[in-house]
């Protein structure tokens, strides 16, 4: 947060800063997306809705999720969220108590561990490797699952590393899950903008395995360029619905009704806004870590999902430079390249980079990256 506060600073005074550090798409919303909310408006669609969001909405996730990934929910197993964090909370609140245990692989967005220490709950790490592309298998969670395990949390394609959980670590993820008998939640906000095919048949399988211990939390905001309408959606057996709906009931009453008419739209409508946005992404992808590992010292996965890369600097640590917050706080304010820090993601020795901007913004980072990190050391 205080780099990119920097970085705004910077900004208002007339500096060209590239910005690596979006944490949405810079595409804007489809045009058929924004013409069904300004028709939920010329309607008068601004009223209160159904608590756990207009039924037409509910079916429509069920039908997308179908259609997707083979998994059948019913309409009475979803709630319209204000957002994916919300949806994330509304989980975790309704499933938590002090004491429980949540597994969550590192490096991890943030969000996750925070919110379920404000449950009073306790988040367990395990950390992913970057020789093995951040993979989470079984093995690495097992060892960390104790009496208190109510949850495992998987974020797949992740945020920051962009590592997808394989088809056979979700089975032998269920399968733990099956015998310790805890849930497992999947964040899929960036599962629409995966490189590969999804692993559908795995996560079929995974829910007959487990059953109503299978979660998911999900988002129009990445796929659909829908950051600000914020609305997102929660899937789980309909007592935790339910559950959901009763605390939203006394916390927002509803999701935006706009919003959940564009969303509507987005999830019933041409998909090919979301493919085009994936294939400009796996080019910017491409270009910007062929740009990162031609400087000696670093290295970088390639993502598998999502519009991040996540390179190592360990390299370039040490003597002034301590940690990777030295490192990008050195970046802005000598090459006006904005990143995130690896420990803002629980992980020292890297730094996120964001590919969601212009191919323009990518060169000019490229070459301003070339620059600091070729630029003799105390220079």
């Amino acid at each position: 947060m205080a780099v990119m506060a920097e970085a705004t600073r910077l900004r208002s005074q007339g500096a060209k800063v590239v910005d690596f550090g979006a944490g949405e798409p810079d595409f804007p919303t489809p045009e058929f997306i924004k013409e069904a909310a300004q028709q939920a408006i010329r309607e008068n669609f601004t009223r209160y809705t159904d608590n756990p969001g207009i039924p037409e909405l509910r079916q429509a996730v069920c039908d997308r999720y179908r259609a997707d990934y083979g998994l059948a929910f019913q309409p009475s197993e979803v709630i319209v969220t204000h957002g994916g964090k919300h949806a994330l909370f509304s989980l975790m609140m309704t499933l938590l108590d002090p004491g429980d245990e949540v597994v969550i692989p590192n490096p991890h967005w943030k969000t996750f561990s925070e919110q379920v220490s404000l449950m009073e709950a306790k988040p367990v790490f395990v950390e992913t490797k970057e020789s093995e592309n951040f993979r989470i298998s079984a093995e690495l969670v097992s060892g960390a699952v104790t009496p208190r395990t109510k949850m495992i949390l998987l974020n797949s394609p992740s945020n920051p590393a962009g590592a997808v959980v394989e088809a056979e670590d979700f089975l032998a993820l269920g399968e733990l899950a099956a015998q310790y008998g805890f849930y497992i939640l999947w964040d899929d906000a960036y599962a629409r903008l995966s490189y590969e095919p999804a692993p559908a048949t795995a996560l079929r399988t995974l829910r007959e395995k487990v059953g109503d211990r299978f979660l998911i939390a999900g988002t129009a905001s990445k796929s659909y360029a829908m950051t600000g309408w914020r609305l997102g959606w929660a899937l789980g057996p309909q007592e935790v619905i339910a559950g959901c709906a009763k605390l939203q009931s006394h916390m927002t009453s509803n999701a935006s009704s706009i919003s959940q008419r564009a969303a509507l739209a987005a999830l019933r409508g041409d998909p090919s806004s979301v493919a085009e946005m994936l294939a400009e992404y796996r080019s910017r992808r491409d270009r910007l870590r062929a740009g990162l590992l031609a400087i000696p010292g670093i290295t970088c996965v390639e993502p598998r999902g999502g519009f991040y890369l996540f390179p190592g600097i360990g390299a370039f640590l040490g003597g002034e430079m301590e940690s990777a917050t030295d490192l990008a706080t050195a970046l802005l304010r000598e090459e006006k390249v904005a990143v995130v820090p690896g420990p803002a993601f629980d992980r020292e020795g890297h730094f996120r980079v964001s590919f969601s901007t212009s191919r323009e913004q990518i060169e000019e980072g490229i070459e301003r990256l070339h620059r600091f990190f070729r630029r003799p050391a105390g220079s």
